[in-house]
């Protein structure tokens, strides 16, 4: 997987290939972070059913529900990954839509269903799981490839699909079926569509003709709202979005360095980031205002961090012995899911509270 850069993090919702969107890079940490560090905490450490043990394979948590229960995906050690859920008394369900030869989750509602991408033998789908197990397959009419990146709790599911001009953001419930959109203005082909409330609100990014990203708000509706983190920055990529409307992510100020980002339903920003590090993102946001997120150095490596209501930032420490970790979601308890990477690069996953 491709190495970390200071003014573009990886997060498990950054997509350019659907894959990489649903596993984070694996670094090694060196952040020599100055923030507040955070007092004695309760952590568990878990591996999915055959997680492979090299480099890049094991258990990529990435999100969580109100109940506890945990989505995401297991590499075996062949290389081949498959969806999961994890259950809070911590039994695992395999997810794997009919004919699937790999499968990702990348989003599960509280409602306990699941959304993600699947490889068939012949093609690149999305897919719904219930709660009950049925799945129901997602392809946008023309599209090559259709991703679901996200879910909320009357089963509306967001993402985006790719075909000959690029990637277009869809909306899909099983009433109204697709809604395929653009974002105003942006280069064709350009817009990732990542998260979306329960109130049908969208966020994600596009591109301009200068290759430059913006984070957009879609309403239920269809009025778009554009962004950008850190004014006259080259890239603002949000990836998820409240009950509130408030939305996470991370910009770039075009110098270097990056930034986490909290954007309230008006559209009033604030930065945050933990002190010393040349990098910080948000990667998931509860309905309290709570973002966690990750800081990074120029060396590589992550190292998990939450940021609270009132904009205090502080570096998760984590019981496990690790070269890098990040959390990947956090529900309305305030419990989080995230992944470590062990001294060998192995993944494993967490889950626990601050």
């Amino acid at each position: 997987m491709p190495s970390q850069e200071s003014t573009k993090p990886q997060t498990s919702a950054r997509i350019g290939i659907a894959v990489l969107a649903m596993l984070a890079t694996i670094l090694t940490l060196g952040t020599g972070a100055a923030a507040q560090e955070s007092a004695a905490s309760i952590y568990l450490s878990f591996d999915a059913p055959q997680a492979g043990t090299g480099p890049n394979q094991g258990t990529f948590p990435n999100a969580i529900n109100r109940q506890g229960w945990i989505g995401g995906t297991v590499v075996y050690s062949t290389g081949v990954s498959h969806g999961f859920l994890r259950e809070p008394n911590g039994k695992f369900i395999a997810v794997n839509p009919p004919n699937s030869v790999e499968s990702y989750v990348s989003a599960i509602n509280d409602s306990d269903e699941a959304v993600g991408l699947f490889y068939s033998a012949t093609a690149a789908l999305a897919y719904l799981r219930d709660a009950a197990g049925n799945y129901t397959q997602l392809a946008v009419a023309g599209a090559d490839t259709t991703t679901a990146s996200g879910i909320n709790a009357s089963g509306t599911v967001v993402g985006f699909e790719h075909d000959s001009i690029g990637y277009h953001g869809y909306l899909w419930d099983s009433q109204h079926g697709y809604t395929v959109f653009d974002v105003p203005g942006s280069a064709p082909g350009t817009t990732l569509a990542l998260a979306v409330n329960q109130a049908g609100m969208v966020t994600g990014y596009y591109s301009d003709s200068n290759f430059y990203s913006h984070g957009f708000v879609r309403s239920s509706n269809g009025h778009f709202s554009t962004f950008n983190a850190v004014q006259g920055g080259t890239a603002t990529e949000p990836v998820a979005i409240n009950a509130n409307s408030q939305t996470t992510g991370w910009g770039n100020d075009g110098e270097g360095d990056t930034y986490g980002f909290l954007r309230n339903g008006s559209g009033a920003s604030s930065l945050f980031e933990v002190a010393g590090s040349p990098g910080t993102a948000g990667t998931a946001i509860n309905d309290s205002g709570v973002i966690v997120g990750y800081d990074f150095s120029d060396g590589g490596g992550n190292a998990s961090c939450e940021r609270d209501q009132s904009g205090n930032v502080t570096v998760l420490t984590l019981p496990f012995a690790n070269t890098a970790n990040q959390p990947t979601g956090i529900n309305h308890s305030g419990n989080i899911t995230g992944y470590y990477t062990d001294a060998t690069g192995m993944n494993h996953g967490w889950v626990g509270a601050p």
